[in-house]
């Protein structure tokens, strides 16, 4: 039988019924990129995606990967690759005596955490719920709780993955270990398609508390320093960011910034403890509101506000260890130039994460700067785009690097070498030599 056939109603050519719809489909973003693959396969299991690949070996074309399809530049979708969409592997097996799970590419990290709370289990997915854990997982994965955890990578056990000559193996810290190390954190550079995660899953915290202050944009300055100036003294159970935006924060009139600390903890005590140090804000006075120590049933959907489905999205970041004197006023081009009411600017820190181990992963600074543009119209494209662009690089004098999830490299015009260490990023391309000589699977969007 041709892997035509073998495929069957999950192929489809660009000429045929049905292949605009699943190319539209693969991008969460209402703005959809002008490049069209050669064809789509509908994988439904990972024999699927063996025989995607190999029909692509088979044709002569190259292979790309969608999961859940939040990568800001759509990575997934390339001019005249076969793209092997995985969002329908959605199985998720979890061990609660051993504390993992094994999870498909495809589940949305709200469905892994719906999943694993009967079991008293946790996993930091996503901050957004809707997000794969596929792509999410390759490009790192920073997520809830990863003060505590470190980028959700570091929680991968093993990986399964059909290589480049359609074969299917196990990566692990035991057998395939360079093809285990690429998998924490390559993302779009991965030479192969995960078809399962194995993960070590976590105690599901006691308590999830939240203290949210916001405040006029004129204190900015002051609350920025004061919130670099604490980074590392914030215990490390507790997210904290910064979010300057107009509508998600109940002003219409004008940008406010949202201080919010979400704490994960084993006791009402040690929340409390924990979300101590926000009351004693210097800029406490100016605030606009204030909820403090509120309890959250689940993180799962707190963010919605701020990321609509069905919006045009434009993205980029930067990773700094810069000091705050450098840092803050490097950001007030943005923070006083918002273009929309949905525009904003994430202002997280990073510091107190644990120690990396040797993986692809292998940069981060001490304040994650994120830069969205969000609108409706599509005439404003080029300007919504030029505004994260520009933006972003006019903080490089206090960039370190950027975080992979951003994909910033299509529109600032450069490598892969802001997202990764000079050692990781060279070992990275021998493996794709040795795991892909000829070159299947593409690799990052340039």
């Amino acid at each position: 039988m041709s892997l035509d056939a073998t495929l069957e109603r999950k192929l489809l050519w660009s000429h045929d019924e049905g292949y605009e719809q699943a190319r539209r489909a693969a991008v969460w973003n209402g703005r959809k990129p002008d490049r069209r693959p050669a064809g789509i396969v509908l994988a439904e299991d990972a024999a699927d995606v063996a025989a995607a690949v190999r029909l692509a070996k088979e044709r002569g074309l190259r292979v790309s990967v969608r999961a859940g399809g939040h990568s800001y530049s759509a990575a997934g979708v390339r001019e005249g690759a076969l793209l092997v969409d995985v969002s329908r592997l959605r199985d998720i097996g979890i061990d609660s005596r051993t504390r993992t799970a094994v999870v498909g590419p495809g589940v949305h990290g709200g469905d892994l955490d719906r999943a694993l709370e009967p079991h008293g289990l946790f996993f930091p997915t996503g901050h957004c719920p809707t997000v794969a854990v596929g792509g999410f997982l390759l490009g790192g994965g920073l997520g809830w709780n990863w003060r505590s955890y470190g980028p959700g990578c570091v929680l991968v056990q093993a990986v399964d993955v059909v290589t480049a000559d359609g074969q299917f193996v196990r990566a692990d810290a035991s057998h395939n270990r360079d093809l285990y190390w690429a998998a924490r954190g390559a993302g779009p550079g991965f030479f192969g398609v995960v078809t399962a995660f194995h993960l070590w899953v976590q105690p599901r915290p006691a308590v999830i508390k939240a203290t949210m202050h916001a405040y006029p944009l004129a204190v900015r300055g002051e609350l920025l320093r004061w919130l670099h100036g604490i980074r590392h003294e914030i215990a490390p159970i507790t997210d904290q960011a910064c979010y300057v935006t107009q509508e998600a924060n109940h002003s219409p009139d004008a940008p406010t910034a949202l201080s919010l600390a979400i704490v994960f903890a084993d006791s009402e005590r040690a929340a409390d403890e924990a979300l101590a140090p926000f009351a004693n804000c210097p800029v406490g006075g100016e605030a606009i509101w204030r909820r403090d120590g509120v309890a959250v049933q689940n993180v799962r959907d707190l963010p919605n506000d701020l990321y609509p489905e069905g919006h045009r999205y434009a993205q980029d970041n930067i990773m700094s260890s810069s000091p705050a004197a450098e840092l803050v006023p490097a950001l007030d081009g943005a923070l006083l130039s918002l273009p929309t009411p949905r525009s904003h600017l994430n202002w997280m820190n990073l510091a107190g994460t644990p120690e990396l181990p040797d993986m692809a992963f292998s940069l981060l600074g001490e304040t994650l700067i994120e830069l969205y543009s969000v609108w409706e119209d599509p005439a404003r494209d080029a300007e919504m785009q030029a505004w994260v662009t520009d933006h972003a690089r006019r903080l490089d004098p206090v960039a370190m690097g950027s975080q992979l999830s951003g994909e910033s490299m299509a529109s600032r015009g450069f490598g892969p070498e802001a997202f990764f260490s000079t050692a990781a990023l060279s070992r990275l391309d021998v493996l794709r030599g040795h795991w892909d000589p000829d070159g299947r699977f593409v690799s990052f969007l340039l």
